[in-house]
């Protein structure tokens, strides 16, 4: 006997999300295609890396990592962002990024385009879900340090995974809210000793065990640093922002990160964080001087560029995935934010 069964799709104009049966099951469904994806791509590379960098790749616009990173500086100075919040980094300076986090350099100060989009955002401050800013489409250019050199232990998610695995959440959200050590000894000796070591194992061709000793070292470094910073509270750097902003924030980050592609509406997050749409965007605005949305939508248009250059699914797929209504619509919201089409970013 066969059995007819019968799908009901039900679409929200507001955010282009697809409801009911439909938009579970296709999240179920990407996410676990992605994961196996993710898995192919990391058996194809090394896990973990040690090499002097300029970070060249980070300074031609944001970039959503796809691993994560412990960063010293070597020498010379520049003005990494970091989710939307900017560090001075400088001889010494320690910093700590993770995978999905949102970087990009931007040496000399904020950009013009970020001081023209904040005026904007004054003239209409009740606008949370159509205030669209250029942060994707033009990037602004810097004269940079040309001795600026960082040295970085690129480490892969699947390790960081594991190193986080008998850690309180309370260590890992301290570590993104306290990212950066300026001015810190201690600290600088205890990366310095750290990459001494794995620089040893790392000039050996023939060495086999690179990932446990990186494993070994970065569940140190956290669960060290962590302490170090519970113990010295005095070197937690100055915050304007009460604790809760600070915590509804990263709140928010959190939420976009898991949650991008079944949404793009500051409706939606607000609702899952218990607060109103208008208290979300003063939040937002008081740490980052951008809207929600605005930070939604770059988030997701530079997911889509990184699916449209380095996989082969076709345009309707990734439409699917991200639950846009239909590809034309995808096409659209991807020009808006770009100034190419999808299929012109893929020449």
């Amino acid at each position: 006997m066969a059995i007819s069964v019968k799908w009901r799709f039900k679409f929200n104009a507001e955010n282009g999300l697809l409801g009911n049966n439909r938009s579970v099951l296709s999240h179920l469904l990407s996410t676990f295609v992605e994961e196996k994806r993710n898995i192919v791509e990391l058996k194809g590379i090394q896990e973990a890396s040690l090499s002097i960098s300029r970070l060249e790749e980070w300074q031609h616009g944001p970039q959503v990592l796809a691993y994560g990173a412990i960063l010293i500086c070597r020498m010379g100075k520049t003005t990494l962002r970091v989710n939307y919040k900017d560090w001075e980094l400088f001889e010494g300076t320690v910093i700590t990024v993770f995978p999905n986090d949102v970087v990009e350099i931007i040496s000399g100060g904020r950009r013009v385009k970020d001081e023209s989009l904040k005026a904007r955002s004054e003239a209409s401050p009740c606008d949370t879900n159509n205030v669209t800013d250029n942060l994707t489409r033009h990037p602004s250019s810097f004269t940079y340090d040309s001795s600026f050199q960082v040295e970085i232990l690129r480490y892969s998610p699947s390790l960081l995974r594991e190193a986080s695995l008998q850690l309180e959440q309370t260590v890992y959200s301290s570590l993104r809210e306290d990212r950066c050590r300026q001015n810190t000894p201690v600290v600088t000796r205890i990366i310095d000793s750290m990459f001494a070591l794995l620089r040893v194992y790392f000039d050996q061709a023939d060495c086999t065990c690179i990932s446990q000793l990186v494993l070994c070292q970065l569940k140190a470094f956290f669960i060290g640093f962590h302490e170090y910073l519970q113990r010295n509270p005095q070197y937690r750097p100055d915050e304007v922002k009460s604790y809760r902003v600070r915590k509804l924030f990263n709140l928010f980050m959190m939420l976009m990160e898991r949650d991008y592609k079944l949404s793009r509406d500051v409706n939606y997050y607000a609702t899952q964080m218990n607060i109103t749409p208008k208290y979300l965007t003063t939040i937002v605005r008081q740490v980052t001087d951008h809207t929600p949305k605005a930070i939604i939508d770059q988030y997701v248009i530079l997911q889509i560029k990184m699916q449209l250059q380095r996989t082969s699914q076709s345009i309707k797929e990734i439409a699917w995935n991200y639950h846009f209504a239909d590809t034309s619509f995808f096409c659209r919201y991807y020009k808006k934010h770009t100034g190419v089409t999808p299929q012109q970013e893929r020449k």
